[in-house]
């Protein structure tokens, strides 16, 4: 089942997530490419045991959070530090496109090795289009990537599993602080992405950013498309 971008309803990323995966508490995840750990802690509070794994942090001891507990672990997407079959959900959010073009195969198949029978698999993208993408473009363009991700999850992903839904929503930014506060933003997240704080704080960023404002007001959607695979 494919549901269409026509007129995409706004949410936050938590909540877009937690429709399509429904109640969590109780459930093993593992979040591939969690970063600091925001999603891991948010399903966390909701109930999960969660594993967050990703190349560029520092490994945590379990905690306990809300009703559930997380727990972040250094490792790669395509060799992940779990046994098999431990994992009810796997998510890569935002992240799979992250993996190198000729591992993301590798990281898909990694994904459901470690699924339990009946496991989920879920992958959020963002979309290259809308106004955050226009923005972002001449500083951190991924259309390329993007599209590399979803032609993975065609070739691995969707004959490995019994179902694929595909969903759209727009996750709101929200920038009330004007471009300081865009900079800000795009400046935490260089250690994750290839780009440097001049670029991304460059005349034609701002004035991008000025053009989308005078249109969309200071918050800008950035369309997400979500595949879930069980």
């Amino acid at each position: 089942m494919v549901t269409t971008p026509d007129s995409l309803e706004r949410k936050s990323r938590i909540d877009g997530l937690l429709e399509a995966l429904g109640d969590v508490a109780g459930k093993q995840v593992v979040d591939i490419g969690c970063g600091e750990g925001a999603v891991a802690r948010a399903l966390a509070e909701r109930g999960a045991e969660v594993t967050g794994v990703d190349p560029f942090i520092q490994g945590t001891d379990r905690t306990e959070l809300g009703q559930g507990s997380f727990r972040l672990e250094l490792g790669q997407a395509d060799a992940l530090p779990l046994p098999d079959a431990s994992a009810d959900i796997v998510l890569f959010v935002y992240s799979l496109h992250h993996v190198p073009g000729a591992r993301m195969g590798g990281a898909l198949q990694e994904a459901r090795r470690v699924l339990k029978p009946g496991g989920t698999l879920c992958v959020a993208e963002p979309v290259a289009d809308g106004p955050a993408q226009y923005v972002m473009a001449p500083y951190h363009d991924e259309t390329a990537v993007r599209a590399d991700a979803l032609a993975a999850l065609s070739a691995h992903a969707a004959p490995a599993f019994g179902s694929e839904t595909v969903a759209f929503f727009a996750e709101p930014r929200i920038f009330e602080g004007g471009f300081d506060a865009y900079a800000a933003e795009a400046i935490s997240n260089m250690r994750y992405n290839g780009y440097s704080e001049e670029a991304a704080t460059s005349d034609e960023v701002r004035r991008r950013f000025d053009e989308m404002v005078a249109i969309h007001g200071t918050t800008l959607d950035q369309p997400v498309r979500m595949n879930l695979y069980r």
